[in-house]
């Protein structure tokens, strides 16, 4: 990717950038496997069901569709749209896009994930 960067920027600015964008991806990930435990948790509780097509306790985020309970959804949103938003907004150099409509929303998100799982465990 260096290369195709380097066509227009010097190298030490493009690997710095393209380290940026990794980083976001790294944290946003962070943050993602945080809320996949707390739904995790909940299957493996009992709080809410394991889907039957599910090989493990572990969340299939790609049966978005499919999820019959609100935090569950709000996992797959968290997922398909926040964290893409975090990450292509810092590959494509827009801070401001990576932040406001990525990395905060997916920290709301995992906010709100923690909160709903205790409310349905009492």
């Amino acid at each position: 990717m260096v290369g195709v960067c380097t066509d227009c920027h010097a190298e030490t600015y493009s690997r710095t950038e393209l380290a940026k964008g990794d980083d976001m991806i790294r944290d946003a990930d962070h943050l993602m496997a945080e809320a996949i435990r707390v739904v995790t948790g909940l299957y493996e509780d009992g709080t809410i069901p394991k889907p039957e097509s599910y090989a493990t306790s572990f969340p299939d985020l790609l049966t978005f569709h499919d999820a019959s309970t609100a935090i569950e959804q709000k996992l797959f949103v968290m997922f398909l749209k926040h964290r893409m938003r975090a990450f292509q907004g810092a590959f494509h150099m827009n801070p401001d896009y990576a932040l406001w409509y990525g990395w905060s929303e997916m920290v709301m998100d995992l906010t709100e994930i923690r909160e709903r799982a205790a409310e349905m465990r009492h």
